[in-house]
């Protein structure tokens, strides 16, 4: 599990969105109370949100991903200044 800041996370997730592999990616705060899971199989986009609210979105493009992904950040994450990744190809 590496930490990375809150500012780095749209350039790691660009950088991980542009592969074509399929991956998980777990974003959890410093305490570990509160997570977004995004998945990319061969359905398309998941994220899943686990924290001040429980959703779950679906999408068929990396940019709409990406777009609500920081959109949710930014909402469970307001306080956060270092963030926890998992990061898993498969």
């Amino acid at each position: 599990m590496n930490m990375i800041y809150k500012k780095q996370l749209k350039q790691f997730l660009k950088k991980n969105f542009k592969s074509k592999k399929y991956f998980t990616l777990k974003i959890l705060t410093f305490k570990k109370d509160r997570y977004l899971l995004i998945i990319y199989n061969q359905e398309g986009y998941s994220i899943y949100e686990d924290g001040f609210e429980k959703k779950h979105y679906r999408f068929l493009s990396p940019e709409e991903t990406m777009k609500k992904a920081m959109e949710r950040a930014n909402f469970e994450f307001k306080r956060s200044y270092r963030l926890y990744i998992q990061f898993k190809r498969e």
